[in-house]
Parts: C-alpha cells; structure tokens; sequence
C-alpha cells in the first residue's frame, strides 16, 4: 500500500483501488467520510464508503452523499469512539494492513463505543490533543461534578444551560441528564427526529420550567437566552476537552466548565500507537509536528510526507 497526502488529509493505494480519507482526492476511486462534524464534511465528486447514520446526518447538513454499492472485501468500518455513527477504516490485504483512526477515543462513554485498536503494518492517526500536557481527568468524575452543580442550581430555581458542540458531544451531554426536564436549542433540536430513527432518544423535552436548556457553545449573553432570563435566574456550564485550560469557560461567560472530549488525550494517542505496532506512523490535525518529535523520541517511525 502507499499512502498519499492532500494538504491535511491522506489517500491510500492499494493494488485494486484507491481511496481517499476525509477528502477529495482525484485520482481516488471513492472516498471514506469518518464522520459528520461539519470540518470533515466536504462536497464529494465520486461515491462515498460510511456508516448509516453519517449518512442520514451529513444529509441534515446540506450533504447528499452517493454510497458506494459494494465496500472492498478486505475494508472494514470499525467503531472509532468519536460520535454518533463515527468509524475508523481498516484495510487488510494478502502482507499488508492500514489502520485510520478518524477522530477518535478509546475510551467507551454513554452509548459510544470506544475504539478497538488493531495491529496494522501501517497507521493514520489525528493527534487535536498530541501535547504530553493533554491529559484528561476522569470522565466518571466529570460528570459527577456536571450533576452536582445541576442539582445544586436546582434548589435555587436556577435553569441550568449545558452548552456543547451540537452534534456528537451534546447527545452525550443529553444522556447524562435523560431524567431531567429539558428544552432544546433548534440548533440541536434539528437532529432529533434523525437520532430518534437509530434508537436515540435522550431528551426529556418540557416547555413549561425545565431543569436544564441543552445549548451548542455561545457566549451567556447571546440573544437567545434574553428571553429564559426575563422568568429565571441561569447558570452556563460548557463541555469540552480544551476545558484543560482554565480560560477556555471565560470564552462564552460560563459558570463552570466540564473537561469531557470525544477525542483520544495524549496517553490514549501514545497508547494506540504502541499497541498498533505500526511500522509506519502518519500523523495529522491538532499537534501533528509536536506528536510526531515526541514519537521519534520514543524510537516510533514517524513519517513525513
């Protein structure tokens, strides 16, 4: 196999065919499109290899994908950990393997999946977070601290907003809190009915004095919060991996910020790498140059294209 980059992104070829990751590489077959976060979404020129429910969400969002009719014998999707319907691809020919991970967490959460990491010769990895200093703290605790300061703005009437990315993170977010009255954001209420359909049905919608308003990351003082504040005192809460830095709450005026990523962190990025066993290592997004010197450090074949 020979692996091709584009910019940020890569393309691989194999003895029957080539197949662009995440973009739209034109001397590619048909490409594979990891998952429906709107920064890999892009306008596709040939079919597209992908999992249900990235279809059906990319659709929402203005993407009507063609489908690949029948998917190589020897690629299989493989849950990545990262959202909703997000996959990573393997490829495994006759002396030879590739592992490209997406955006992606080992770690298994809510109804996500964490993904199962393969030997492969060759591995693809995104490193958002491939800084040593990216260490997450304990989901679990997180979301402790998430339920205490809700039920602590409880008592006091306060409606509680959880701010999130809307698609992916914020449905875990909603799991969470499924006992809990809730409202929507349209933002978030768009995905709703699509979710519904693969078995997610998280929000416990209530119009008439809710426990918590479910929001995508705005500041505090947005308009659209105007009008909740002329009934109700209100406490922000946003979720996010780059809560690690004390400042990024400060960004959108929230109360409090909650460190729960759908990304691997640097143990998790170094401990997929390792357990690949890859003789080759591409890395890309976030901290790529960082990742890359730190594995070389470590004896890793870091590859650069």
């Amino acid at each position: 196999m020979e692996v091709f980059k584009h910019k940020d992104f890569f393309s691989v070829k194999t003895d029957n065919y080539s197949v662009s990751l995440d973009c739209n590489a034109p001397e590619a077959d048909f490409s594979f499109l990891s998952h429906s976060h709107s920064d890999h979404l892009f306008r596709a020129k040939k079919p597209l290899i992908m999992s249900d429910e990235t279809f059906e969400l990319a659709r929402i969002r203005g993407y009507n994908y063609e489908r690949l009719m029948e998917i190589p014998k020897n690629i299989s999707l493989i849950d990545s950990g990262h959202m909703i319907g997000s996959k990573s691809l393997y490829i495994k020919d006759e002396n030879e393997s590739l592992l490209f991970t997406g955006d992606f967490s080992t770690n298994s959460r809510a109804f996500i999946k964490g993904l199962k990491i393969k030997e492969c010769d060759s591995l693809i990895i995104e490193s958002t977070f491939g800084k040593p200093e990216f260490i997450f703290p304990d989901a679990t605790t997180e979301v402790k601290r998430a339920k205490d300061f809700v039920n602590d703005n409880l008592k006091k009437d306060y409606l509680t907003v959880l701010m999130g990315y809307p698609l992916g993170k914020m449905q875990e977010i909603m799991h969470y809190f499924k006992d809990h009255s809730s409202i929507l954001h349209p933002e978030i209420e768009k995905y709703e009915k699509a979710l519904n359909k693969f078995g997610l049905c998280n929000a416990n919608n209530c119009r008439l004095n809710p426990d918590i308003l479910f929001s995508p990351s705005l500041n505090s003082k947005n308009e659209y919060f105007s009008r909740f504040k002329k009934t109700r005192g209100m406490k922000f809460a946003v979720f996010s991996g780059w809560n690690l830095n004390p400042y990024y709450k400060r960004r959108f005026g929230a109360d409090e910020g909650f460190t729960l990523s759908d990304h691997a962190d640097f143990k998790e990025l170094l401990n997929t790498v390792k357990k690949s066993k890859a003789k080759n290592v591409y890395v890309h997004h976030g901290y790529s140059k960082e990742f890359k010197k730190f594995l070389r450090i470590e004896g890793i074949n870091a590859v650069d294209l």
